[in-house]
């Protein structure tokens, strides 16, 4: 008999949400999972910014997923890969030519989607205006050094990505911002997914708690200057159902279901094949991870995607199965999917990771959701 979620269960883990809330480590989150691809719960708590006229969080709150929109963008890659314009094995210098040299040559596109390109976390903008143009910004990253050799380590690498986004660009002919919304939003449904949201949207962001740069007009995620940005990397604001959405896609081979008239139809976004390969692990054997937050001798990683493999510990808690796919983000989120049990989860909450918070609390709020399954 197939497994179902406990609906007692489920609520004693949204309840470790509520005393997050309630002992002041996040003031908003929003937490949906999905089980067989249907609602099994939802939470909404806090308010999206601080004031005493604040909204309540909600289901149409928008988050900053921050790198969880790491998988979207290797998504986009792919859908130039499914059409044969590149392949995954293609030498970046040969798509981007100002990258030869400087030991870029041998690096390749899947390298990129991996984080085994050698290249550095974050890029360096010591020699860039603080309000510089993701535009221009891009394209200094064509210069960044590898600091270590290509292949040799999982080197999480949002300078890989930031890359990504100009083969996107080269290859279709089309703003990254354009083809995202193109080629995946709306293809896929995702109606509350942004970059680069119109001012009308802003008092549905919710405020992120913790940034290291607080009341600058450059503030990160916060200011006019950050929402604005379409950085390949982690610039993308969504509710938290959209980020489901997406990954029940991925769970469903590439397939989303409309109901437009009340009647359930499924409909293709990419290729089955597409979705298998990205929550494959490309990474077999290779040590690495996100230096100075967490790394593993054995880390495995698909494209785009972070997969459990054998990580401990791991966000996605202590029951998900080896083949779990997810990411997280430096906003506070997180979303995994689990093929064995069918399971989404995704977390949204509002607090930087940088005094790592978040370390016992993820994984005891997603092994708490799959013990709910019975």
């Amino acid at each position: 008999m197939p497994e179902s979620i406990d609906p007692e269960r489920l609520q004693r883990a949204f309840r470790l949400l509520q005393r997050w809330l309630d002992e002041g480590t996040v003031t908003a989150v929003a937490s949906v999972v999905l089980h067989h691809g249907r609602v099994a719960g939802e939470f909404y708590g806090g308010v999206v910014s601080p004031g005493p006229e604040a909204q309540a969080v909600n289901g149409n709150s928008l988050f900053h997923i921050a790198s969880i929109w790491k998988p979207m963008t290797a998504l986009a890659v792919m859908l130039l890969v499914e059409s044969g314009w590149i392949a995954l094995d293609d030498e970046v210098s040969d798509i981007l030519p100002g990258f030869r040299g400087a030991g870029h040559d041998s690096i390749t596109v899947r390298q990129l989607l991996t984080h085994t390109s050698g290249l550095p976390q974050d890029p360096d903008r010591s020699q860039l205006p603080p309000d510089v143009s993701t535009f221009d910004e891009l394209r200094t990253y064509i210069h960044a050094l590898p600091v270590v050799p290509p292949g040799s380590k999982v080197e999480y690498s949002n300078v890989g990505h930031g890359l990504l986004g100009l083969i996107i660009e080269t290859v279709s002919h089309q703003p990254f911002a354009t083809f995202m919304r193109e080629r995946i939003f709306e293809p896929a449904g995702l109606h509350d997914t942004w970059l680069a949201p119109p001012d009308h949207l802003f008092p549905r962001i919710v405020h992120v708690d913790g940034t290291l740069d607080r009341g600058s007009v450059t503030e990160r995620f916060n200011s006019v200057y950050a929402r604005k940005q379409t950085h390949p990397a982690g610039s993308v604001i969504a509710t938290a159902r959209d980020v489901a959405r997406f990954f029940q896609m991925m769970l469903d081979n590439g397939s989303v279901e409309d109901d437009p008239a009340g009647t359930p139809t499924r409909r293709q976004v990419i290729a089955p094949a597409t979705a298998r390969l990205m929550s494959t692990n490309h990474t077999t054997g290779l040590r690495g991870g996100i230096e100075g937050f967490m790394t593993w001798d054995d880390c495995a990683w698909g494209l785009g995607f972070d997969l459990r493999g054998n990580k401990h510990p791991h966000f996605s808690g202590e029951y998900t199965s080896p083949h779990t796919f997810g990411h997280t983000g430096v906003s506070g989120v997180f979303a995994w999917a689990d093929p064995v049990c069918d399971l989404v989860c995704v977390m949204l909450a509002n607090r930087t990771l940088f005094d790592a918070w978040n370390m016992s609390h993820w994984s005891r709020f997603s092994t708490a959701v799959v013990a709910s399954l019975c």
